[in-house]
């Protein structure tokens, strides 16, 4: 196992790390089914709470076996130390992909509904009294610190040790958003993947992309509770306010990305062969996900 994911083989490391993270979700996914029908779950909160815990269940899970199978460093993976500047950046590109980028996603979807698609509707559990307390832990906090020490911590240090600080930023992105399985949060959860990959390469810390993960999920459970996001998953505001909010998001998120790029910090190269190997290790969670992708396009 040393020889077959040694120093020179991270590529093949990280991508072997997201097939296993892809297999623990099918299976805790099945589990959690069996669970929601066997005790006929369905339609309640507790199936809602669930659906939500099943992904970080699986990541738990796939992070402690990959820690283990391929000899991964947790302490290495999950640096914690940075300037608090980073912080600072990742709320403004945060405020940025909320407010300004989102847009990006709905043409995306837009296209798709052309073309015969049915967005899915989202479940949160219930807002209402203490339930955005619940609702705020299972769809933000967990989702923020599982999703960031798979994606940003042991692929993307393994990645970027294997194909390159920049490819692996696009690649962590790519297999962040497929993860996901869902077409309507593509576009959306690309650039965030890719963003928040970019913040923890230039902190040299996996909080700060926590903070931005956490608050991304956050703001939009917290304004779904105030009743301010509208059927169509829009933000309700008067459009003087609107158009006021999308300009200071983007002008945000563009200094923020700015100063991020132009962070001096080196870059690890690509080795020879990193990329076919990570690609060929990770083939078996691409797959997967991406038929439940193509699947999703046509379901009802």
């Amino acid at each position: 196992m040393n020889q077959l994911f040694g120093e020179k083989t991270s590529g093949a490391r990280a991508g072997a790390v997201y097939s296993t993270a892809v297999c623990f979700y099918i299976v805790v996914s099945l589990i959690f089914s069996l669970i929601i029908g066997g005790a006929n779950l369905q339609g309640t909160q507790a199936e809602s709470y669930l659906n939500f815990l099943c992904a970080p269940v699986a990541i738990a899970f796939s992070l402690a076996v990959s820690s283990k199978l391929y000899k991964i460093s947790f302490r290495t993976s999950a640096p914690v130390k940075c300037s608090p500047k980073y912080y600072a950046l990742a709320i403004a590109a945060v405020f940025g992909l909320l407010f300004a980028l989102s847009p990006l996603n709905e043409l995306f979807v837009s296209l798709l509904e052309k073309l015969g698609y049915s967005a899915p509707q989202t479940s949160l559990p219930p807002l209402e009294g203490g339930g955005v307390v619940g609702a705020l832990i299972v769809a933000a906090l967990l989702p923020a610190v599982c999703e960031e020490l798979l994606f940003r911590g042991y692929i993307l240090t393994n990645a970027s040790a294997g194909v390159g600080t920049v490819r692996a930023v696009f690649i962590t992105g790519f297999l962040f958003s497929l993860f996901h399985g869902s077409a309507a949060q593509t576009i959306y959860q690309f650039i965030c993947g890719c963003v928040f990959a970019l913040i923890v390469v230039r902190s040299g810390s996996i909080l700060p992309a926590m903070l931005a993960h956490f608050l991304n999920n956050a703001t939009i459970i917290i304004l779904g509770a105030l009743s301010l996001i509208d059927e169509s998953g829009n933000v309700s505001m008067p459009q003087s306010a609107f158009i006021t909010v999308t300009v200071l998001a983007a002008l945000s998120f563009a200094a923020a990305l700015a100063l991020l790029i132009l962070d001096k910090k080196p870059a690890e190269s690509c080795k020879k062969g990193e990329v076919r190997n990570l690609f060929l290790w990770g083939s078996v969670g691409i797959f997967i996900m991406a038929l439940i992708w193509i699947l999703g396009l046509f379901s009802l």
